[in-house]
């Protein structure tokens, strides 16, 4: 069971900054890779079971995304890097087929994204009390997309792409380079995010306040502490509106 440690409500701490996580946070993609990976191999005409349990695959999948997400220079698409990946290790050697199954993966999900209900107007309320930024790890190209896919650019004062610096979450540099583009301290300014990992300890490792975004319910890591948590972004509105 999750306790609430918050001390103080952050309603009271004069906050003039609001930082949000993307993925996870403000929107999520209506097929999860598990499903995307069974019908990426479905369509690219491979078997299901190519590259063993899906389930596990998926794990897997996320933690190369970390893993290889900081080689910039590669030339190929950090998806296509991922599958290179999982095939190789199940002993299949076919960048042909990695870059097709990439190509089939990224189309379904890319069509599966969708913001997360009542975003928009969370969005518009805060930013008449706060300044707004947005603040994404990943791939330049591929957080672009999404961000113009979604129609998020003119909800925000900043926006900034892991990609586009060099620095990935939950460097503090990072976090530090943010302050600096919304003209906040840290003790005025709030992280939002849906991973204890990256959102969490990154803020509080930059001296920021933060909310994690923990719609399953995950424990609170003990070490660590966030200032709030919440299972959906719009429960917000509670906190600081």
């Amino acid at each position: 069971m999750l306790i609430d440690r918050v001390i103080q409500p952050l309603q009271d701490r004069a906050l003039s900054a609001v930082v949000f996580d993307l993925d996870g946070t403000l929107c999520h993609y209506a097929i999860n890779i598990e499903r995307a990976m069974a019908d990426a191999l479905q369509h690219g005409g491979a078997s299901v079971s190519l590259i063993g349990d899906l389930s596990l695959a998926a794990d897997r999948y996320a933690d190369l995304w970390y893993e290889l997400q900081e080689d910039r220079d590669s030339t190929t698409s950090l998806r296509e890097r991922i599958w290179i990946s999982l095939l190789s290790e199940h002993g299949i050697d076919d960048n042909e087929l990695a870059h097709r199954l990439s190509d089939v993966y990224i189309a379904l999900r890319t069509e599966s994204l969708v913001l997360i209900d009542g975003v928009v107007p969370l969005l518009k309320d805060l930013r008449e009390k706060y300044t707004l930024g947005l603040l994404t790890n990943g791939p330049s190209d591929m957080q672009w997309e999404k961000i113009k896919l979604l129609g998020l650019e003119g909800y925000f004062d900043t926006i900034i792409v892991s990609g586009d610096v060099g620095i990935h979450k939950p460097d503090p540099r990072l976090f530090a380079r943010l302050l600096q583009v919304v003209n906040a301290p840290a003790d005025k300014a709030l992280y939002v995010g849906n991973s204890y990992e990256m959102d969490i300890i990154g803020a509080n490792d930059a001296g920021m306040f933060s909310v994690w975004v923990n719609p399953d319910g995950e424990e609170e890591p003990q070490e660590r502490i966030a200032d709030d948590i919440i299972t959906d972004v719009t429960e917000l509105r509670g906190i600081l509106l």
